[in-house]
């Protein structure tokens, strides 16, 4: 099955639509790439029922170096029944986003990544044409900059609109979802009124994004169409386990979906 069709499967079997990070931070945790790698098999242990999705962020593995990457790769082979999504972000010339895409999907085997529509749209195209892999583009982001270029004016709209319509036309393998920050519901609900396509919900826990807001604006029936992601205030929490089945029992309420 591609990405989608497994994302929709497990958030109908698991009744969720939550997306835990992955991130690991060596000032929280002792032990290098190992004691990381130790920590998020424990999260997963403990939360994989509460899940459809995770989704490591690139830096936070690199940061470690070689043994970094092969403690990405061990995380992911221990949990082959849940789609792994790449926070990656890549952006680059067509030939070097082909390399970002064979490293990202074959070599680290994963099912999903982020790129940043930046370069257009041979640049993105390298990563859609993998038709079974999704891909997020991000469109609105959640970091208090997102303002700065994306709300400005082109050509009479947005340049997050633009990404919409971008994003819509790469979307011949119905492998295109979009990046859309849970911090700006009014931007959810706008965005949707313009697509069906599915939207990665980044910025609640620790970033302080509206849950309810924005789940009721990003749902439309379909189980990826909201996929809400968040890191630091379920794999820190003292029980992640709890966590997770905290935020996944607030997500089902905002959707109207029935555990």
């Amino acid at each position: 099955m591609s990405y989608f069709e497994r994302l929709r499967v497990l958030a109908h079997e698991r009744h969720t639509l939550l997306c835990v990070g992955l991130d690991p931070d060596p000032e929280r945790i002792e032990g290098g790439a190992a004691g990381a790698l130790r920590h998020c098999q424990e999260v997963v242990r403990q939360t994989e029922e509460h899940v459809c999705c995770y989704k490591p962020n690139s830096a936070f593995w690199e940061q470690y170096g070689p043994d970094g990457w092969a403690a990405l790769l061990e995380l992911r082979d221990g949990a082959p029944d849940t789609p792994f999504l790449l926070d990656a972000k890549r952006g680059d010339m067509d030939n070097t986003m082909r390399a970002y895409a064979r490293a990202v999907f074959n070599t680290l085997a994963m099912d999903a990544a982020t790129v940043n529509p930046y370069l257009g749209s041979d640049s993105i195209a390298e990563f859609t044409s993998y038709k079974d892999r999704g891909v997020y583009v991000l469109c609105r982001t959640s970091n208090p900059g997102a303002s700065d270029l994306q709300h400005l004016d082109a050509g009479g709209q947005t340049v997050y609109r633009h990404v919409v319509a971008l994003a819509e036309r790469l979307n011949g393998n119905q492998n295109v979802g979009l990046v859309v920050g849970a911090t700006a519901p009014a931007q959810v609900a706008e965005i949707r009124r313009l697509t069906s396509l599915p939207f990665l919900l980044p910025g609640v826990g620790a970033q302080g994004g509206d849950v309810e807001a924005s789940v009721r604006a990003a749902w439309n029936g379909d189980p990826a169409s909201c996929l809400v992601a968040a890191s630091r205030s379920v794999i820190f929490a003292e029980s992640p386990a709890r966590a997770a089945a905290a935020l996944r029992t607030q997500i089902n309420a905002a959707a109207g979906v029935r555990a």
